[in-house]
């Protein structure tokens, strides 16, 4: 049976969804958690390696240890997905979320922080990776500009030369462009939260998390998705 696609104003409405909470997500913990990123792997692993070269042994195993909690969530949060569904993903988000709000006014912010906010971001990134055909993730923006780069190109290859370059898919250019878009005001809003002292930062996100949810079951049960 081929594969339905999804039209690209659902996808789009996912992209913005899971792109807003990354950006403020990863955003909330660089501050938190003194420089130390929830899903910015790449630089972690950076400040890692510059660490361990420096002799602070104590930065270099702290980032090592959040790297290794992203990568075991991210194996986690695959195999429920290949075994079950997308869906239950986007629920244990949802309450990762909560459980990131009650640690936050506790005693143990930091070390609850470290612990939960890498695997919220590791089980996102695992959860949904495939948009109306578009293979993206939804917590690296670098990548999703390259894609978009790509899809810029391939349309202007096949104005040029349609013989030789395929048309792109609908949505190859404006999902990518859209999840970088949202991850900004993701940034932007923890910002603003933070400037304003919000007392309940983790919580306002979980509505969105909850629609998604609901959004993202009832294609599941039409089997419209192809995660």
């Amino acid at each position: 049976m081929p594969t339905v696609l999804l039209p690209v104003s659902i996808s789009a409405r996912r992209v913005f969804i899971l792109g807003l909470v990354a950006g403020y997500v990863d955003a909330l913990s660089f501050v938190d958690l003194g420089g130390l990123f929830a899903g910015a792997m790449t630089g972690n692993t950076t400040h890692m390696g510059a660490s361990f070269i420096s002799g602070n042994w104590q930065r270099g195993l702290l980032l090592t240890g959040a790297l290794g909690i992203f990568f075991l969530a991210a194996t986690l949060a695959s195999l429920l997905r290949l075994l079950w569904a997308p869906a239950c993903g986007i629920l244990i988000m949802t309450i990762l979320m909560v459980l990131a709000q009650a640690v936050h006014g506790s005693a143990l912010r930091y070390w609850g922080e470290f612990l939960v906010l890498p695997v919220l971001l590791g089980v996102q990134g695992e959860t949904i990776a495939k948009f109306s055909g578009t293979p993206m993730p939804t917590i690296v923006v670098t990548t999703n500009l390259l894609k978009a780069a790509s899809g810029v190109a391939e349309w202007m290859g096949a104005c040029i030369a349609p013989d030789r370059v395929t048309r792109p898919a609908a949505g190859s250019i404006f999902l990518p462009l859209l999840s970088w878009v949202a991850f900004l005001a993701g940034v932007m809003a923890a910002a603003m939260g933070l400037a304003l002292h919000g007392s309940f930062p983790f919580l306002w996100p979980v509505p969105f998390l909850a629609f998604l949810y609901w959004d993202i079951r009832k294609t599941e049960r039409a089997g419209q998705d192809d995660n």
